[in-house]
């Protein structure tokens, strides 16, 4: 066949076209890769604080992990303050981490916004990752159906790590003794919480030691038999008398028993500083507390026991923050590899002779290396792991921010403090904002 000089002109330009093509696909490839070693690069991003045990545990498994596996280097993106800011400007300008700890009350909003990778077709081709082997309640959060906007199902989106019922009950022994207490053993009712409280507040002004400090009033409400929200999560039911309730019982112990700290003591120290200085007598907190007080702790003994009830015996997990993934990841097989190494490999078992919370891992909580290990305080592990079965997770909807509403009650419930409105306009009011709150996120 003839080819004249057209035709030759319009062949070498589409060939020029397709090298171009050919050597930027070829760049980009490179561009995945270390280019000394040539080693497959995954990105990882957290939230780091140098002294916390288990962000040090994180850190050293990371290391280990690129020892095991050699083709592949670990790219570590610490964040000391702002993590969350930071990540969200990571991801908006298209270069987002490809492995990533994240709260799970923020799972529907960054399905919604198509950050996440769903995880599980990996899941199902996994040989040491079963999602039977762990509890449930660090895995309800991370399933979010985006069609229907229903949490705790659909697909899976993370994997919560080490958890812990987040309320249960932390006390001054030395108090006790000196109130001539017996150490609390089984689970308090709220009358015999502020019974209680009552017996170990002492003194005045800047020496007052109070007896108690509850800071969630979503704990109170679930005890009472009530709900933040609808099944759906499109409706505030804090007007219902079950949460009304839980609302006075808060305002009582601070404006009428005065056994919880005042807010300008709340100011000055934090819940951890009063109870290290011997000025609290009792709080609500998870696992991962035991490891701050006995490092911290040093002047006086204390406990830890089984944590309230009332209608109803409520514990609950606030978290747990967990590894999720990039659906902009460079190399998955390599990203999936190290969550399996994050969740239920080395990470995992480490975290739990640390003692830095309950396992995620069924079998690894019960295991000697964590249920009986001599390196934790006596008994303590059984107490929170008696906990479990009596755990849900903490109330969360697709259609509001999770600080916001709980912003909206901690502000009219200081005003309630403060004398400048009842109990009941605290949670008629609370109730009113966040439906306004829910209506703007349904309009979305």
């Amino acid at each position: 066949m003839y080819i004249n000089k057209e035709m030759k002109r319009k062949f070498l330009y589409g060939l020029t076209v397709i090298c171009i093509i050919w050597i930027l696909a070829a760049l980009t490839s490179c561009g995945k890769r270390d280019t000394q070693s040539g080693k497959m690069i995954v990105t990882v991003a957290c939230g780091y604080s140098p002294s916390d045990v288990g962000c040090q545990i994180i850190d050293k498994s990371l290391d280990e992990f690129m020892k095991q596996n050699p083709d592949i280097k670990v790219k570590k993106t610490w964040f000391t303050q702002d993590y969350f800011a930071k990540l969200m400007t990571m991801i908006a300008g298209g270069t987002p981490p490809d492995v990533f700890r994240l709260a799970p009350d923020y799972i529907p909003a960054y399905v919604q916004r198509d950050t996440l990778e769903p995880l599980d077709k990996y899941i199902s081709e996994s040989n040491v990752l079963k999602l039977d082997d762990f509890y449930p309640q660090v895995l309800y959060k991370y399933k979010y159906e985006k069609q229907t906007h229903t949490i705790g199902r659909g697909k899976l989106y993370g994997f919560g790590t080490d958890w812990s019922p987040a309320y249960t009950l932390f006390y001054n022994k030395d108090m006790f003794d000196k109130a001539g207490l017996s150490y609390p053993t089984k689970s308090m009712s709220w009358d015999e919480f502020r019974r209680t409280a009552s017996k170990l507040t002492i003194g005045k002004g800047g020496l007052r030691q109070y007896g108690c400090l509850v800071g969630d009033i979503s704990l109170l409400v679930a005890q009472n038999g009530g709900s933040v929200f609808s099944p759906n999560g499109r409706k505030c039911l804090l007007d219902s008398p079950q949460a009304v309730e839980a609302f006075q019982y808060m305002v009582d112990l601070r404006a009428k028993d005065r056994v919880m700290p005042s807010l300008s003591d709340m100011q000055n120290s934090n819940q951890l500083q009063l109870f290290q200085t011997g000025r609290l007598g009792m709080f609500l907190a998870g696992r991962f507390y035991v490891p701050i007080l006995q490092k911290q702790v040093k002047g006086f003994k204390w406990g830890v026991a089984p944590g309230l009830h009332q209608k109803k015996r409520v514990n609950m997990n606030t978290g747990p923050f967990g590894w999720v993934m990039s659906n902009k990841v460079k190399h998955p097989e390599a990203a999936w590899k190290l969550m399996e190494y994050l969740v239920v490999g080395d990470c995992e078992q480490e975290l739990a002779k640390a003692g830095y919370n309950i396992p995620a891992i069924k079998k690894v909580a019960d295991s000697d290396m964590f249920l009986n290990n001599p390196n934790h305080p006596a008994g303590y592990n059984k107490v929170f792991m008696d906990e479990v079965k009596y755990t849900v997770p903490s109330p969360l909807t697709p259609y509001a921010p999770t600080d916001r509403w709980r912003k909206i009650i901690g502000d009219e419930l200081e005003l309630a403090y403060l004398g400048k409105q009842t109990a009941l306009q605290a949670a008629l009011n609370a109730t009113d904002k966040i439906n306004k709150l829910l209506n703007e996120g349904l309009k979305k």
